[in-house]
């Protein structure tokens, strides 16, 4: 009864796709996910529920807005103060939304040779192909040729989406590890983590990167290139506070009968 496993957990998702009613889709997720009693497929679970069944990222859109607003009207400080702003918030927090959604694809897909970035781009310019792909993979998991297909479909998306300045991606992972070296407000032992996630929120845009690539190729302008990293940081972090635990954290699922 229990969910120990990847395996596990990909056949009782084929199950709960299998039922025609999203409401008991939603119900029966639930469930499944309490039943989990490791993290990797409850994490796992709680992303394709999220993704799957849900909504994906409109959903998370949506319960995002939910919380601003009543962020605001508590008077909390989310870090928003303008349209603008506005508009660069929702982006880098989609982009966190699609790099956790990027772990499921992994686990569907374990034989795509693909970075957690270029993952996410693929998700945030074709969801819909994305969740379309991983359903039929998750109700063919059995069946070799049919998951072969939906995982070539899947690469496909990936490399639609090669960027122009993809050469580049050393100059963005090395200047967002330097700039949270300068700021000195990072223990050391989250710096390298801190610096991928940021260097991801780059490379997921076609504004975002090419913007830093020419603050960092202008001359004397590296204060500028550094702005924009912590700038994204505050934004990421804002991001960060909102989000809320899956179902059925750790210690839950032994509370199911």
């Amino acid at each position: 009864m229990y969910i120990r496993t990847r395996e596990e957990a990909l056949e009782n998702l084929a199950d709960i796709l299998a039922l025609a009613d999203r409401r008991d889709q939603i119900i029966q997720s639930t469930i499944r996910i309490m039943l989990c009693l490791e993290v990797e497929p409850r994490l796992f679970l709680a992303d394709c529920q999220a993704l799957l069944i849900e909504g994906g990222l409109e959903n998370l859109r949506a319960r995002r807005r939910l919380a601003v607003e009543a962020a605001e009207n508590a008077n909390a400080t989310v870090g928003i103060l303008d349209d603008t702003e506005d508009r660069l918030f929702e982006e880098v927090a989609s982009a966190l939304d699609a790099l956790r959604f990027a772990g499921a694809v992994r686990q569907v897909f374990p034989a795509v040779h693909a970075d957690r970035w270029q993952i996410a781009r693929a998700i945030l310019l074709y969801e819909s192909g994305i969740r379309e792909q991983m359903a039929e993979a998750v109700r063919g998991h059995a069946d070799p040729a049919r998951l072969d297909r939906a995982r070539e479909a899947v690469e496909t998306m990936i490399a639609a989406l090669r960027p122009a300045w993809g050469d580049r991606l050393g100059a963005i992972r090395g200047a967002c590890l330097e700039t949270l070296k300068k700021s000195g407000s990072i223990d050391f032992d989250q710096l390298h983590e801190e610096a991928e996630t940021l260097f991801e929120l780059f490379a997921t845009s076609d504004e975002r990167a090419p913007q830093l690539l020419e603050a960092l190729d202008a001359v004397d302008n590296r204060a500028h290139a550094e702005d924009l990293i912590l700038h994204l940081r505050e934004l990421a972090a804002a991001a960060k506070a909102l989000q809320s635990p899956p179902p059925g954290g750790p210690g839950q699922a032994k509370e199911v009968a």
